[in-house]
């Protein structure tokens, strides 16, 4: 190919495959002098698809490289600050966690402090660096050549988040949270948690930033999760009781935690996980979590050549979506789908997932739905789902219990992978849609879920000797 560019100099396209190759042999030198010569000859790099592909490739390999991080190297990938939900109708008010006038202020100057970083492609390199080196980003992106070659259609291509470190959601928020309060010059992080995993993910992210982490835990907690309490301890963390000092009176953890940064808004930032909290961190979460579409974006122009024609993610009371789609809203010719299974009579419409904040629960139940939630950290999905749902981009359809038994055969004999009994439904329907398309054309389907919490459901499913 060097021979060919020294006679076709301006072949883009030539340049471009040059530049694939340097990226996927991690040849960071030679990128970056490709790149200088492909930045060269594209005058208005916003609207050069060449250049774009470039740039994503560019932040992955040399994050630090000013190059791909100025104005016009994120045209396609950035949700940005369009990406906002409006109420949805007909919809019970909510009661969120700092709805007082008392903390209105703090919020608003938040918000415009986020306002003014996330459009920063500087900041979002900051976060894919981070995150590569604190969760393993990014996940896989797995062409099922053996599934797709048997279906005849079009190829489809695996978002491994199952395989990913455990909360990964989590520390992808609070890394994202925790680097927009220091480059808004705030030095503490302050948070609440039921049992320890979020104190734990931000302690270690204020000491790898060299900040302060104040973490607000219940007594009766603490002793409970003694080998969290004693990661932040070990990491600098200040593990704070929640009984008011003044007053005795035992306050909501959350509750303590708010009052604290309220009191010091100018050194300290709230990091904030599912708890329906005011604005900006409903948008701050959503923006956070759609590193996983950026990446999915990324990875699918560099495998198929093209970006995708069919993203598929579960439906129901889950975030898969909400990670996965935003990104994507804004182009029209990618077809965003939600699968759901089909509830044979009796089983509940899975159409309508439930709300956390809203859920009325027993205490005990209570506490155990905090704690799977802090390892989410997205905002409240029906909310959210009903605002996809409402742009009209994300169409929600539903699969059968046969589709979903056949697509965990398919999956396990061509690929060795066993899907959970929620993804395989999406992956009944994304087999059909896909086996009606072109063979050139690309699928991606997003599996989050754990197969060992359904593998017994699984094998009375399939009908394996128990």
């Amino acid at each position: 190919m060097t021979e060919q560019l020294k006679t076709q100099p301006y072949n883009l396209a030539v340049r471009l495959k040059l530049l694939e190759l340097y990226y996927e042999t991690q040849r960071a030198a030679l990128f970056l002098q490709a790149a200088q010569a492909l930045a060269a000859l594209v005058p208005n790099k916003a609207a050069s698809p060449e250049w774009q592909k470039c740039a994503s490739m560019g932040r992955m390999l040399l994050p630090e490289e000013s190059l791909f991080t100025t104005q016009g190297s994120d045209r396609i990938e950035f949700v940005g600050a369009g990406f906002a939900p409006a109420p949805a109708q007909n919809m019970a008010p909510v009661r969120r966690l700092g709805d007082d006038v008392r903390f209105t202020r703090h919020f608003e100057e938040l918000a415009k402090g986020f306002e003014s970083v996330r459009a920063n492609t500087q900041f979002q390199a900051m976060l894919d660096m981070e995150l590569t080196y604190l969760a393993r980003r990014p996940s896989s992106l797995l062409h099922a050549r053996r599934l797709s070659a048997s279906l005849g259609g079009a190829q489809i291509y695996l978002k491994r988040e199952d395989v990913s470190p455990r909360d990964t959601q989590l520390i992808i928020s609070v890394v994202g949270q925790a680097l927009l309060a220091q480059k808004l010059g705030r030095k503490t992080l302050v948070t609440s948690t039921v049992d320890g995993r979020r104190g734990a993910v931000t302690a270690s992210i204020a000491a790898r930033l060299g900040m302060q982490a104040v973490v607000f835990m219940d007594d009766d907690k603490s002793a409970r999760h003694a080998a969290n309490v004693f990661r932040m301890w070990l990491r600098g963390a200040e593990v704070l009781p929640t009984q008011d000092e003044r007053s005795g009176e035992v306050q909501d953890a959350r509750e303590a935690a708010l009052k604290y940064w309220a009191r010091n808004p100018a050194d300290s930032m709230m990091i904030f996980g599912l708890d329906a909290a005011p604005e900006p961190y409903p948008s701050m979460a959503r923006e956070f979590a759609s590193t996983i579409g950026r990446e999915c974006l990324r990875q699918v122009r560099l495998a198929a050549r093209r970006p995708p024609d069919l993203v598929v993610a579960r439906g129901g009371d889950n975030a898969d979506a909400l990670g996965l789609f935003p990104p994507m809203v804004a182009e029209q010719a990618i077809r965003l789908v939600c699968v759901e299974p089909l509830r044979e009579a009796g089983q509940g419409d899975a159409s309508a997932p439930l709300d956390p904040a809203r859920q009325q629960l027993p205490p005990d139940k209570h506490r155990m739905a905090q704690s799977i939630l802090e390892g989410m950290e997205y905002p409240s999905v029906v909310r959210e789902h009903r605002w996809l749902r409402a742009t009209g981009r994300v169409e929600y359809v539903k699969a059968t219990l046969e589709s979903a038994k056949k697509a965990i055969r398919d999956l396990n004999y061509f690929e060795g992978i066993t899907p959970a009994i929620e993804t395989a439904h999406a992956l009944g329907w994304t087999c059909q849609a896909a086996a009606a398309m072109k063979p050139d054309q690309a699928v991606v389907l997003m599996i989050a879920e754990d197969a060992e919490k359904d593998i017994w459901e699984i094998g009375r499913l399939m009908g394996a000797p128990m």
